[in-house]
């Protein structure tokens, strides 16, 4: 079994601060971990996870509001009348994040359609887009979504 260490023994021994150390707990960053009441127990010879590849959150951003726009120019001339929610609409845009558009009025088009508008706007720019019919949500639900919802020239 290794041997285990406080978490202010592992800032010291690893020339970090402890309060950076306390971050990387909080982030989960450091496997093996676990905290017992206030304080944490961490195997000595842990290492540090560095973040996955991918582009980071700040580029990702711009390239989801980019395709944003893209995908409200393409859905205004169907017809189709779109809003962005989700991580991009409230600021928490992640390596992952993809892009949720909640359809607010589609005249005559079918769910395949403004999906497939959509999809085709966004794929020069690698981002996967969910569409969301508001018209489907439950009245609570769809409140608490056009609350957050922006229109892509706010972003």
């Amino acid at each position: 079994m290794p041997s285990l260490v406080s978490s202010v023994e592992f800032a010291r021994a690893r020339k970090l601060s402890e309060q950076r150390v306390r971050q990387l707990l909080a982030a989960g960053k450091i496997p093996g971990a676990v905290r017992i009441g206030a304080r944490w127990a961490i195997p000595a010879d842990a290492a540090i996870r560095r973040n996955a590849a991918g582009r980071p959150p700040h580029r990702r951003a711009g390239i989801l509001r980019r395709a944003a726009r893209a995908c409200d120019a393409a859905l205004a001339r169907a017809g189709v009348r779109a809003l962005v929610v989700g991580s991009l609409a409230y600021g928490g845009v992640r390596p992952e994040s993809d892009l949720d558009l909640l359809i607010v009025s589609n005249p005559g088009k079918k769910w395949s359609e403004v999906s497939s508008i959509a999809a085709d706007a966004a794929r020069p720019y690698g981002v996967p887009v969910d569409v969301i019919f508001a018209d489907t949500l439950p009245p609570a639900v769809k409140r608490a979504m056009l609350k957050d919802a922006r229109h892509a020239s706010q972003l």
